[in-house]
């Protein structure tokens, strides 16, 4: 199989689980759904993925992968890149907010949050070019900034969670913004300094 066709028919199975996973759960649907739903055979599922946790895994860096490349390829830069962000991210989460929610969390406890940190890296060099030069005493880095800024996204996804609301995304990006703008008012208004 090339490498071509064996990425694309990967890209279907994890599309396939995503869809069945939001509708029946994570931890409830068999391979052969999965297969089924992608349009192959079962075997083919099992070649790509020995089980459901590699599958979830997997399912969880394409995520996070395909939100770098975005912001990689974008030619957007500086804060208009991270609200492009924060906004590829919460559509993807408003379709999907259930599997979103719990594999991006099995990923960050699993210890697996290398690719989580590469997003939050990504987000802090928009800040510095953002409000370059950061002062060498200021009391918030753009790391700081970046680690507040994922922050913000978790926490969001979890008090829907929590209070049973509704993912409308329109207004889940709405409220994203507001809140970022706030959190650097803070910065811009004495926060840079110790």
């Amino acid at each position: 199989m090339s490498e071509r066709k064996r990425t694309k028919t990967q890209r279907a199975i994890l599309h396939a689980a995503k869809v069945l996973y939001e509708k029946h759960g994570v931890g409830n649907v068999p391979f052969d759904d999965i297969a089924i739903q992608a349009g192959v055979c079962r075997t083919t599922v099992f070649n790509h993925f020995a089980d459901a946790g590699e599958l979830q895994q997997a399912l969880a860096v394409a995520e996070i992968g395909e939100l770098i490349e975005f912001g990689e390829q974008s030619e957007l830069k500086g804060l208009a890149l991270i609200h492009a962000l924060l906004e590829k991210l919460i559509d993807d989460t408003a379709n999907y907010p259930r599997v979103v929610a719990r594999l991006t969390n099995a990923t960050v406890l699993g210890g697996e949050s290398g690719r989580i940190g590469e997003i939050e890296r990504l987000i802090a060099r928009q800040y510095e070019m953002e409000y370059a030069p950061f002062p060498t005493d200021a009391a918030v880095s753009a790391q700081m900034l970046a680690q507040m800024t994922v922050g913000l996204y978790y926490g969001q996804v979890n008090h829907l969670l929590a209070y049973g609301l509704p993912f409308d995304k329109e207004q889940m990006q709405k409220d994203m913004r507001t809140m970022l703008d706030y959190l650097l008012r803070g910065r811009q208004a004495g926060g840079q300094t110790k």
